[in-house]
């Protein structure tokens, strides 16, 4: 009996690469801003006389003293 002769078959293989991307981390700074806010309000103090004999002839006095306040706000924000 006669051999078969083998067909090879012409098919294209297909090959794929996969392809990575690498991401670069761009350089970021930080931002910050500082708002400082300085608000005056009055603080009433009551003095009193020190001793009972001053106490007897004196009354206690209120005195309005100004009483400065700084409040500051940060605000950090990242800029890329």
């Amino acid at each position: 009996m006669a051999r078969k002769s083998k067909k090879q078959s012409r098919g294209e293989a297909i090959v794929t690469k996969t392809v990575r991307t690498l991401e670069v981390p761009h350089p970021t700074t930080d931002l910050v801003t500082e708002k400082k806010v300085i608000t005056t309000e009055p603080e009433i103090e009551i003095r009193k006389p020190a001793t009972l004999a001053q106490a007897l002839r004196e009354p206690a006095v209120a005195v309005v003293k100004n009483k400065t306040r700084v409040k500051s706000t940060v605000q950090k924000r990242r800029v890329a």
